[in-house]
Formats: structure tokens, C-alpha cells, sequence
């Protein structure tokens, strides 16, 4: 019960902090998800000159206080580079949906014979969030968050919807 609590005070403080961000523009286009296809910053995000390899993963994870969370993940760089994961929790308030934005490091190393992002809210060392992900060419599979590890991750798949060339 406390766990729900907390969630729902985290969710509902965002709510409110995020309320003017670009995440909420109506102006948008919106993909099969309902997620931004891409806005004016993650457009900007994308086309940093300092990576020039992207990817983008989206899909939809389980969620025990709403109804399901989309996810939008963002990876710039090959080995190593930067993240922004874009989480929207439908029907997590009595407003209705929440939308989170965190960015980060990330890294990708060989884990028991599987390629694994890391990704890292702030920097790899210095982590105040930190998500393991099994990289495969055309989805990632989020394996862990904050060091508890998932039993199934059968519903934890996101598809890669868009590569830079």
C-alpha cells in the first residue's frame, strides 16, 4: 500500500512539474502508441551533431497503478552514449495520463553470452535511476530496474521504429 502511495504522489508531483514541458504540445504528431512520432526537442536530441548514430525503440510495459505504461527510448551513440526515455502512464491519476521524461549515460557490454545496454539516469558511475536492457537488432527487452531483476520479461519488449542511416 505504501509502495502505491508513493508511486502515485511521484507520479502526480510530475504531473505538475511537467505540466508546461514539450511532452504535452498538442501540435504533435502521434504514432499507434499515442506517443510523440517526434517533436521539436527530441528532433533536436536526435540531430546532436556529437552522435551520429541513433535508434528508437517504443512499445507498451505493464503497469500495477494504471493502466499500461508507453515507453519511448531514444539511444544516441554505438557502444556508448546518451538516453532519454520518454514514459507515459495512461490513466495513472484522476487527471488521467503522466508523462516522465529521464536522460542519462548508457553502455553496451556482453553479459552472459548477451549483448546488455545499461542505461544510467545521470552518469554511468553516478546513477540515481539504472535499467539493464538485452540489445537485439530490432528490439530491446528490459530485463532489470534499479538492480531488481524482472522473473518474465515476456511484456517488457520495445521495437525499434526508427535507425539513423
Amino acid at each position: 500500500m505504501i509502495n502505491r502511495i508513493n508511486c502515485l504522489f511521484v507520479v502526480t508531483s510530475s504531473v505538475l512539474i511537467l505540466g508546461a514541458c514539450i511532452e504535452h504540445r498538442e501540435d504533435e504528431k502521434k504514432s499507434s502508441l499515442g506517443s510523440t512520432v517526434v517533436n521539436r526537442e527530441e528532433e533536436k536530441y536526435i540531430t546532436d551533431k556529437d552522435y551520429k548514430v541513433f535508434r528508437i525503440y517504443e512499445g507498451e510495459v505493464p503497469c500495477e497503478d494504471c493502466d499500461v505504461i508507453e515507453q519511448r527510448l531514444v539511444v544516441k551513440g554505438d557502444t556508448a552514449g546518451i538516453f532519454r526515455l520518454t514514459e507515459t502512464y495512461r490513466n495513472a491519476t484522476e487527471d488521467g495520463d503522466a508523462t516522465l521524461v529521464c536522460s542519462g549515460q548508457w553502455k553496451r557490454i556482453k553479459m552472459n553470452a548477451k549483448d546488455v545496454l545499461i542505461l544510467s539516469q545521470g552518469g554511468i558511475n553516478d546513477s540515481v535511476r539504472r535499467m539493464e536492457y538485452e540489445f537485439r537488432p530490432k528490439e530491446v527487452i528490459q530485463l532489470s530496474l534499479d538492480d531488481k531483476h524482472f522473473k518474465n520479461t515476456a511484456a517488457y519488449h520495445l521495437k525499434m521504429v526508427r535507425k539513423s542511416k
